[in-house]
């Protein structure tokens, strides 16, 4: 038999759909419990945090295939997955929103500290009395998008203290992410094609997108 040489783009991907739909599955089975103003609970925030950083991993991954597939269009010089999204689509929509993904993902992937003091022993758990963010943290995004007096971001409202990030976070970061992809597979479905593609959930085989309403149903 003759060798033949083919190329291989490393693109992960949808690869990461099943390990999201594993962690969704894990958490939507546990019963809801709305976050106080300090933090949600180890295991909703533990899992939540964890379908962020995939979520935000399979999108990176995607974009990465948009500056190899758009090479004469994003520049060299784009370094980051946000810029390239924003010099394919300079007007996007829901920019701010994607961008607020992204502090929620820097504040994870990177620990972002804050020094949280807090009263309890009353009627309310946990009550929220200041909060300090650790002053190595924190970049022009950050101090943009943050409402520093709510401890949300401006726009979608997630939540910027890892300790109270819950399913409603994950829930908006699907959206924002998804709506992306859409965008982009719209524009070429040859860079980004994500509607068809399949995970198992619960025993049945389910369009990954769909995801986001057992999210919702379980909210």
């Amino acid at each position: 038999m003759p060798h033949r040489r083919e190329k291989l783009v490393t693109v992960v991907g949808s690869a990461y759909f099943q390990p999201i739909a594993d962690l969704v599955d894990r958490l939507v089975r546990r019963k809801p419990h709305r976050p106080n103003r300090v933090q949600s609970g180890h295991y909703e925030h533990g899992y939540s945090a964890a379908i962020v950083l995939l979520l935000v991993a399979m999108f990176e991954s995607y974009m990465s295939r948009v500056r190899f597939v758009q090479a004469g269009r994003v520049t060299s010089k784009v370094r980051s997955a946000l810029d390239v999204v924003f010099s394919v689509f300079p007007r996007l929509r829901h920019r701010l929103a994607l961008e607020e993904v992204y502090v929620l993902r820097d504040l994870l992937m990177h620990s972002h500290l804050w020094e949280i003091e807090y009263e309890w022993g009353g009627p309310v758990p946990m009550v929220l009395k200041s909060a300090t963010l650790n002053p190595g943290y924190g970049d022009k995004k950050f101090h943009d998008r943050v409402n520093m007096r709510t401890y949300r971001t401006k726009a979608i409202g997630l939540s910027v203290f890892p300790s109270r990030i819950d399913r409603r976070d994950v829930l908006k970061v699907f959206d924002t992410i998804w709506k992306t992809l859409e965008r982009f597979q719209n524009q070429d479905i040859n860079q980004v094609s994500v509607s068809h593609l399949h995970v198992r959930f619960q025993g049945k085989t389910v369009e990954f997108g769909s995801l986001r309403n057992e999210i919702q149903s379980a909210l």
